[in-house]
């Protein structure tokens, strides 16, 4: 029955992913199809379309490999070695700076929500 479960989520949630590039692909959108999908998860678990039951082991699942997705991405930076010379400060310096944006507005909206409760 879990095994069951497991799969339903996780083919809700490829379903969703596969929604959204087929919504960017068909109305050419410049937005990534897997945004589109997660605003798509997002409304349909707001309208109790889709129970959080139904999602939440398969996504428990992702989000705990995660790491091993980004595996693909690093090797093939390693492709990119004269580019990071070139333009690995400025790099560095936006993902400083978009790092620390994240993190003060991820701090400023939970300290509201924690006001509010």
């Amino acid at each position: 029955m879990k095994l069951l479960k497991w799969v339903i989520g996780l083919s809700l949630l490829f379903g969703l992913s596969t929604f959204g590039n087929w919504i960017v692909h068909t109305f050419s959108w410049k937005v990534p199809g897997s945004v589109i999908g997660m605003v798509s998860l997002l409304v349909l678990l707001m309208t109790k379309v889709i129970r959080v039951e139904w999602i939440e082991d398969s996504a428990g699942f992702l989000t705990k490999h995660l790491a091993f997705f980004f595996i693909p991405i690093a090797v093939g930076l390693m492709a990119y070695g004269t580019l990071l010379k070139v333009a690995g400060v400025p790099l560095l310096i936006t993902l400083l700076v978009s790092l620390t944006v994240g993190l003060l507005v991820t701090a400023l909206v939970s300290g509201k929500e924690g006001e509010a409760s």
